[in-house]
C-alpha cells in the first residue's frame, strides 16, 4: 500500500486536519444553536452546553487513548476514534431530545480525544529539533484553518437544512478523514510492532508517571492550557459581544469570526518562519507577554466603556496572533524530552489544553452584566496564569544554567 510520505507538504496536511477536528466540531455548530434552542424549546444556556460537554469529554479521550497509542500503536487508536466520531456525530442528527443529543455530544468529544491528540505525538515521532518545531507550527497553520471556515460553513449549511445537517456533515467530515487514516498514515511509533508485556493500566499509569515526573513538560503544557484558555474565552464570549451588545447581524459575525481567527493562522505562519531565526525560547517569551499586554489592553477598553466593533476586533486579533505563536511553541517544547512515552504526553497535553478551555468558558457564562468585560477578564486572568508560568519556566532555567 502507497502511503503518503512523511517529507510530502499533504503528510502535514493530513496531520494538521485530524488536530482540526475538535474546532470543527465546536465551531461548525456556533451559528446553529439559537435554531436548536429554538427546535428543543430549551434555554440558551442548555443549547450552549452542546459545546461544553464536547470538551469535557475531549479532556477525558486523550488521557485514555494516548497509552494506548504507545502501547499498539498510533493508527489503530486514530481509526477508532474516528469511526466513533463519525458514529457519535450521525446519532447527533437524530437526536429528538436535548438530553440525548448532550450525551452523544459528550461520546462525540471523547472519540474526537482518540484521533486529534495524536498528530503532535506523530510530529514528535517523525521530527526531530528545530524541524519538529517548524512542522508542528505548519500543523498549527492548517489546524488553524477551521475556526475560520466553520462558522461560515456552519451558517452556508442552515441554508439548506435545520442544526441537524451540520451534525450529519461533521459525521461525513469525520467518514473523509478515516479514509484518509486508513490509507495515508503508515504507523510511525517506534518499536509498534512489539509485543507489549504490560497490561493496559499499568501501562498507563507508567507512561503517565513518567511524563509527570517531566518539569519541562508540565510547565510547558501549562503554558498551552493558558494560551488556548485565552483564545477560548473569546470563542464562547464572541457572539454575545459582537451580536447582543454590538449589534452586528449574524453575517457580519461570521466574517469578523473568521477576521480574528486568522490572527492564529498568522501566528502559526509566523511562528514557522522565524523559528530557525529567533530560536523557541525567544518566539515563547514574545508570545507569552505580548498576551498579556493585549489581554490587560482590552480589559481596559471594556472597563472604560470605549469598546467598538474595530477595537474589540483588533485587540482579538493580535491576542490570537500570540495564541498562534505559543500553542504549536509549548506543544513541541513539552513533547521533546519525553521520549517513547509521547503519545500519552501529547494526550494528557492536548487533555488539559481542553480542560483550560472549558474552565474559560465556563467563567464566561458565568458571570452577568457587561459581557465584553467579563470576556476581556477571563481572557486577562488566563494570560496572566501564562505569564506567571513563563517566570516560573525561566527561574528553572536560570537553576539548571551551569554557573
Amino acid at each position: 500500500m502507497s502511503y503518503i510520505k512523511t517529507t510530502s507538504p499533504l503528510y502535514i496536511v493530513m496531520l494538521g486536519l485530524l488536530s482540526a477536528l475538535p474546532p470543527l466540531a465546536i465551531d461548525l455548530g456556533l451559528p446553529a444553536i439559537p435554531a436548536l434552542q429554538a427546535g428543543f424549546h430549551t434555554s440558551i444556556g442548555e443549547a450552549t452546553r452542546t459545546l461544553t460537554v464536547f470538551l469535557l469529554g475531549f479532556s477525558v479521550g486523550p488521557i485514555l487513548f494516548g497509552p494506548l497509542s504507545d502501547r499498539y500503536g498510533r493508527k489503530p487508536v486514530l481509526i477508532a476514534g474516528l469511526a466513533l466520531f463519525s458514529l457519535a456525530a450521525i446519532a447527533c442528527a437524530y437526536a429528538d431530545q436535548i438530553g440525548t443529543l448532550l450525551l452523544l455530544r459528550l461520546a462525540q468529544g471523547v472519540a474526537a480525544g482518540a484521533a486529534a491528540a495524536l498528530p503532535a505525538a506523530i510530529v514528535r515521532d517523525v521530527f526531530n529539533g528545530e524541524a519538529a518545531l517548524s512542522r508542528q507550527s505548519y500543523v498549527a497553520l492548517v489546524n488553524a484553518v477551521a475556526p475560520l471556515v466553520a462558522p461560515l460553513l456552519g451558517a452556508g449549511l442552515l441554508h439548506f437544512g435545520s442544526w441537524r445537517l451540520i451534525y450529519a456533515s461533521l459525521g461525513a467530515i469525520g467518514f473523509l478523514l478515516l479514509l484518509l487514516g486508513v490509507f495515508g498514515y503508515q504507523e510511525t511509533r517506534p518499536q509498534a510492532g512489539k509485543q507489549p508485556q504490560q497490561n493496559a493500566l499499568r501501562s498507563a499509569i507508567s507512561a503517565y508517571g513518567q511524563v509527570l515526573r517531566s518539569r519541562a513538560y508540565l510547565i510547558h503544557t501549562a503554558l498551552l492550557a493558558t494560551s488556548f484558555g485565552t483564545m477560548f474565552a473569546y470563542i464562547t464570549g464572541s457572539s454575545a459581544v459582537f451580536i447582543d451588545m454590538l449589534g452586528v447581524s449574524n453575517g457580519v459575525y461570521g466574517g469578523l469570526f473568521a477576521l480574528t481567527a486568522a490572527g492564529t493562522i498568522i501566528g502559526a505562519a509566523a511562528g514557522a518562519r522565524l523559528a530557525r531565526r529567533w530560536g523557541a525560547d525567544r518566539l515563547l517569551n514574545v508570545g507569552v507577554v505580548a498576551s498579556s499586554v493585549i489581554s490587560i489592553v482590552l480589559l481596559i477598553i471594556a472597563m472604560a466603556g470605549a469598546g467598538s466593533i474595530a477595537l474589540v476586533a483588533a485587540c482579538v486579533l493580535l491576542s490570537n496572533m500570540c495564541a498562534g505563536i505559543v500553542m504549536p511553541n509549548a506543544t513541541h517544547q513539552a513533547l521533546a524530552t519525553v521520549g517513547h512515552v509521547a503519545g500519552s504526553a501529547a494526550a494528557l497535553l492536548r487533555s488539559m489544553q481542553m480542560l483550560a478551555g472549558a474552565t474559560a468558558g465556563a467563567l464566561v457564562g458565568l458571570f452577568a452584566g457587561n459581557q465584553l468585560t467579563v470576556m476581556a477578564a477571563v481572557m486577562t486572568l488566563s494570560a496572566l496564569l501564562g505569564l506567571a508560568c513563563l517566570l516560573v519556566r525561566q527561574k528553572q532555567q536560570a537553576i539548571l544554567q551551569p554557573l
